[in-house]
């Protein structure tokens, strides 16, 4: 054997060409990381949505008590100037006072304070 025919023998095989990597792992990778991260955000909305109705639910005792004590008011009220009108001096001043101070009532209306704001005008069309 000549050196030739010896180095021949002995030189390594030519590299195979490369294969290009796959996208799919990369692509199953992104997907699970998508899903993972829209059922996070539906579990804390969900969550989030649960604390709001339990906080709804502990503000409609106290609200309606604060109707109730405002019909009460306004029923007071209007006893009040309905003995005003039939001349009683100190239902009078009474009246005279909160008129001083803003409060205006009549029987065919409701009851008005200054400290509260008007309920908004409808846009115009």
């Amino acid at each position: 054997m000549t050196s030739d025919e010896l180095l021949l023998e002995t030189e390594p095989p030519p590299p195979r060409p490369a294969v290009p990597p796959s996208p799919w792992p990369a692509v199953a990778l992104l997907v699970l990381a998508m899903l993972i991260w829209f059922g996070y955000q539906a579990w804390n909305l969900q969550r989030e949505y649960q604390n709001l109705q339990g906080i709804h639910a502990g503000q409609e005792g106290p609200l309606d008590q604060a109707r109730r004590r405002q019909a009460q008011l306004e029923t007071t009220a209007r006893r009040v100037y309905a003995l005003s009108q039939q001349g009683n001096p100190s239902a009078t001043l009474i009246v005279q006072e909160l008129a001083r101070r803003g409060v205006n009532f009549a029987p065919g209306t409701p009851l008005t304070d200054p400290s509260t704001p008007a309920a908004p005008a409808a846009p115009p069309k």
